[in-house]
């Protein structure tokens, strides 16, 4: 690093000291065991900020008789988790990449899809809104009115086969309702009945 960078005072603009500095800071170093045990210290300071009440159980008690060896930690180093983090990004991106192409190359392959291998088998309440369906159907098939009166009435058909449309897909999001399927009943029978009030007047 150049000293033009430098401060006035021997830092660089980002706040670190050169690397000299910090080499002679680091030699000048020396770790010195306490010369005497300063649990005791600690723990009557300790005793003195818990609460009253606290201080007078048999377990707080013990705690504060017993000792505990204390362990120095290491300071964290840096250096290596910086140069380490790309590599373990990598290693686990390229890990799930595996994972995943594995799961691909797992699955048979079938002509069938998915959807229709999930599909459950109708229930009950379905297989009759689909014979009252196809009923409903072939009864319209039959009476098809073609005159100028069914014209006219046209608008109501198609509010009422709109209206049977909106219950079909109802009851393919809930199979199992009644509610549903006697709406469906009466939507068709009137349906049927002014398409023979139209062809029978």
């Amino acid at each position: 690093m150049s000293d033009h960078n430098r401060t006035p005072e021997g830092h660089t603009p980002d706040g670190e000291l050169p690397d000299a500095l910090r080499w002679q800071l680091r030699a000048l170093r020396r770790d010195a065991p306490p010369t005497r045990d300063l649990w005791p210290g600690i723990a009557a300071r300790l005793g003195e900020q818990a609460p009253p009440a606290a201080a007078h159980t048999p377990a707080v008690a013990a705690e504060t008789q017993a000792t505990a060896p204390v362990t120095a930690l290491r300071p964290r180093e840096t250096t290596r988790n910086r140069w380490m983090a790309p590599f373990a990004l990598a290693a686990s991106v390229a890990a799930l990449a595996i994972g995943i192409a594995g799961q691909y190359r797992a699955q048979p392959e079938t002509s069938v899809p998915v959807a229709a291998e999930a599909k459950a088998p109708a229930s009950l309440v379905q297989r009759e809104a689909d014979g009252m369906t196809r009923q409903y159907q072939a009864a319209i098939r039959e009476i098809a009115p073609a005159t100028e009166q069914a014209k006219a009435m046209q608008p109501a058909f198609d509010e009422l086969d709109r209206n049977a449309a909106l219950i079909l897909d109802a009851l393919a999001h809930d199979p199992d309702s009644r509610l549903l399927l006697e709406q469906l009943r009466r939507t068709y029978a009137r349906r049927l009945a002014l398409a023979q009030r139209v062809v029978y007047t």
